[in-house]
């Protein structure tokens, strides 16, 4: 049954009229569009558990078909298409949970050393920096020579001798910085010691590495919903 407060409602609406100027519709009120009911945004912590909810509701009645936006690589976004009204539906997010990477920050050696065993993908030149890192003498960086791309620093090189040994300036390494289902990108640090011996690593690649990242990410979801893209009902994005 109507009340007296939505007949009230329903009236302020009656003398409402629509004009034409040069082609263009106007309306003597202002009006404002109905919300659409939209789903909450389901938020998760891994790219398979995005690939099980798109496999599981993409068919539902009101999302019609998918975009996986790749925004970061730690961030994936899923939408719908464009809705009548012209809005989208945000339905999904993923957000990667990483180690905390302390790139620029100078550390002891113990630290440093503990940093690349946990927090970086094991490869060889990792490997050779740790056991470097392992054998540098307390007295390295008062005795080193500086030319401000690369050091030499006294080390061990045998089981009792210690020698002049030059660090690499650069150094390719692989740092968990995105999802762990894709490999993780390699970037190029450049490695200093100070007194102390304290280490630091710092970023020497311009952010590259996020653009094969997002790439990595895209291709993930390309293999993992192949039918469905093939049948256009997932659309992959950067």
């Amino acid at each position: 049954m109507l009340t007296e407060d939505g007949l009230q409602y329903l009236m302020q609406f009656k003398d409402i009229e629509t004009v034409e100027i040069d082609g263009l519709q106007y309306s003597s009120r202002p009006l404002h569009l109905i919300p659409e009911a939209a789903p909450n945004v389901f938020t998760t912590k891994s790219l398979a558990s995005i690939v099980e909810l798109i496999n599981q509701e993409h068919d539902h009645r009101r999302l019609n078909n998918l975009i996986v936006h790749v925004a970061e690589p730690t961030c994936v976004d899923v939408y719908s298409m464009l809705r009548d009204n012209l809005g989208r539906f945000h339905i999904y997010s993923a957000i990667a949970e990483l180690p905390t990477q302390n790139f620029g920050r100078y550390m002891d050696l113990e630290e440093a050393i503990i940093r690349l065993k946990s927090a970086f993908v094991q490869t060889e030149t990792r490997d050779e920096l740790i056991k470097l890192l392992g054998n540098i003498k307390e007295e390295v960086v008062k005795t080193s020579s500086d030319d401000g791309i690369s050091q030499t620093v006294v080390a061990k090189t045998g089981i009792a001798t210690v020698s002049n040994v030059t660090l690499p300036p650069i150094v390719k390494l692989a740092p968990y910085r995105t999802f762990i289902e894709v490999e993780q990108p390699e970037g190029e640090f450049l490695l200093r010691l100070k007194n102390g011996p304290v280490a630091a690593l710092f970023e020497a690649d311009g952010g590259a590495w996020k653009i094969q990242a997002r790439k990595n990410i895209k291709e993930y979801f390309l293999d993992k919903l192949v039918d469905l893209v093939a049948e256009g009902k997932v659309i992959v994005t950067e």
